[in-house]
């Protein structure tokens, strides 16, 4: 059986994936609170389990199917509770079309947060750290000691990339600049 994480390796993972988590969940749900609920319970079931879990070689991606997964449960919570408000809803209005319109667009969202963990790490942190934290190109380039021409180039490839892996669904692109705006 293997070792169990120390709390040390558990407060390191925490504190350099909990942001990024927290923004998967986000991207699928779309409630800030909810996003940081799932986050929250998944470090909670990691650190009960951690036993069992042992080490985790590739923490990321684990984490991200693990949030990814709690979100998805947490929208299908939600549909249940929409599905029986629905039955109140008079016969001549049509919910089920903007239900399927937010299942859509949630699995969409999570279509593109897949592409953009495809992204090469350097180019992913970069990304996300302007996308996300709303960080200018020169704040990037002071924060991790590189050029402002090296973050446009990283910008300007990630963005291709991105687009490239989503242009064949239209509501893919149209999330996708609704994400970017």
């Amino acid at each position: 059986m293997a070792a169990a994480f120390t709390i040390t390796e558990y407060e390191l993972m925490f504190r350099q994936h909990y942001r990024f988590l927290c923004l998967v969940a986000f991207r699928i749900v779309r409630d800030q609170a909810a996003a940081e609920d799932i986050v929250q319970d998944f470090y909670l079931r990691l650190w009960q389990r951690r036993m069992e879990v042992g080490e985790i070689n590739a923490f990321q991606a684990y984490a991200t199917r693990a949030v990814k997964n709690g979100a998805i449960s947490f929208l299908r919570k939600q549909q249940t509770l929409s599905d029986e408000a629905l039955s109140a809803i008079p016969d001549d209005a049509n919910p089920l079309e903007e239900k399927e319109l937010f299942i859509s667009s949630a699995s969409m969202t999570a279509k593109v947060m897949e592409v953009v963990e495809q992204l090469p790490a350097e180019r992913k942190k970069i990304f996300l750290l302007h996308v996300m934290d709303r960080l200018s190109y020169t704040q990037i380039a002071e924060q991790n000691n590189i050029s402002v021409n090296t973050v446009k180039t990283q910008m300007k490839k990630a963005y291709a990339f991105v687009r490239e892996r989503v242009s064949d669904d239209a509501l893919g692109l149209i999330l996708l600049a609704i994400w970017l705006r």
